[in-house]
């Protein structure tokens, strides 16, 4: 094992904690993490001892259990999976038949799911985000020229937020907004507002990605990503695979660093204006990493005009700068905060923005304040 194991109750809460917060998300996950969960065996929850603590995450293992689905399409287990039949999972059909499937499933592949989970990790850069990140930088000041940097970056799908095109829609229905390329990849967001927002963001003079494992989406691990898509959600796997044709047409540098020493490397750029986006990758740091990466960008903010971008829920990034209205409130803390942080000639400006799904499906903004 990587780490220390965790104990089989711990092991069976992180399953049911899934199962009670993904149900009307991911019906076939939130199935099928109750039933390992209540599985009076051990041996399918023991395989995710094989993650390193932080990894360590129901959503790690389901990933690696839908890599090898998508393999082997003619499987049981396959023949339950949406992105594999293209037919809804009904919520509670037939559950102990699902974990016999599954049962038999992790006997054949047990092996193989090991060494994915202790090799791999979740990416969470869902491109839907791009959506809510040109929101974020199109938000005053807006910097017309900038170099854009991704950490936590997957396969740099992020990098291209000004390309996508976007349509952004009145919640109300009373307005309705577009930007970007009309010919990349489309992304769609509803917006609580009754005013249109801004949509028009500075021009990009380079674009850098860093990630511990970087995807190269030229090659297999591209099939790792649509892996990491719940296969419920199958209007996202269409989405990731237009972002990925792009991407292939459309290099972008990625390079392999993690948090910490990615910020170490950006601090000996020599750019006018450095633009840092992160979307739901802290909340895998520990707060002490999360507490460091926090003040090496404010120290950097100190003596280089920088703007940070990140979408992270506040929960689980305590470390960071948050909205105290939502810190203080257990159940708003859950949400998907996004914040914009700016350092121009040594002073900072927070923009509390708002909240969001996680897969940029909304967008609320927030009151107007800053710091």
């Amino acid at each position: 094992m990587p780490h220390e194991p965790s104990s089989d109750h711990d092991l069976a809460e992180l399953f049911r904690e899934f199962a009670a917060t993904t149900g009307s998300r991911a019906p076939l996950y939130a199935d099928m993490s109750e039933a390992i969960a209540k599985d009076p065996r051990s041996h399918i929850r023991q395989l995710l001892n094989n993650a390193p603590l932080p990894q360590r995450r129901p959503v790690l293992f389901l990933a690696a259990v839908h890599h090898l689905v998508l393999q082997h399409p003619n499987s049981p287990l396959a023949q339950r999976f949406p992105s594999v039949t293209g037919q809804a999972h009904q919520r509670g059909a037939q559950v102990a038949d699902l974990l016999r499937n599954l049962d038999d499933f992790c006997g054949e592949f047990s092996q193989d799911i090991a060494a994915l989970i202790s090799t791999r990790h979740t990416q969470t850069n869902d491109v839907s985000r791009s959506a809510i990140l040109r929101l974020a930088l199109a938000h005053h000041p807006v910097t017309p020229d900038s170099t854009l940097i991704d950490i936590g970056c997957s396969a740099g799908l992020n990098l291209h937020l000004d390309a996508y095109h976007c349509t952004y829609t009145a919640e109300n229905g009373q307005w309705t907004t577009t930007a970007g390329n009309l010919n990349a990849p489309s992304l769609q967001c509803s917006v609580r507002a009754e005013q249109q927002p801004g949509v028009e963001i500075g021009r990009f003079t380079r674009r850098i990605g860093y990630d511990p494992l970087p995807i190269d989406v030229h090659g297999d691990d591209a099939s790792w990503l649509l892996a990491c898509v719940w296969p419920d959600q199958m209007d996202r796997i269409s989405r990731l695979a237009s972002a990925i044709d792009w991407a292939k047409s459309h290099p972008i540098d990625l390079r392999t660093a993690d948090a910490l020493s990615a910020l170490d490397e950006v601090a000996s750029f020599d750019d006018e204006h450095l633009t840092i986006i992160n979307s739901w990758v802290l909340s895998y740091l520990s707060e002490s990493d999360q507490d460091a990466y926090r003040k090496r960008l404010e120290n950097l903010g100190q003596h280089r005009n920088l703007t940070w971008v990140y979408l992270e829920q506040p929960s689980t990034t305590k470390a960071l700068v948050h909205d105290k209205a939502l810190v203080g409130d257990p159940k708003r803390a859950e949400h998907t905060a996004v914040t914009r942080i700016d350092w121009i000639g040594g002073s900072s400006h927070t923009s509390h923005l708002g909240i969001m799904h996680p897969h940029g499906y909304w967008f609320h903004p927030s009151s107007p304040t800053a710091t």
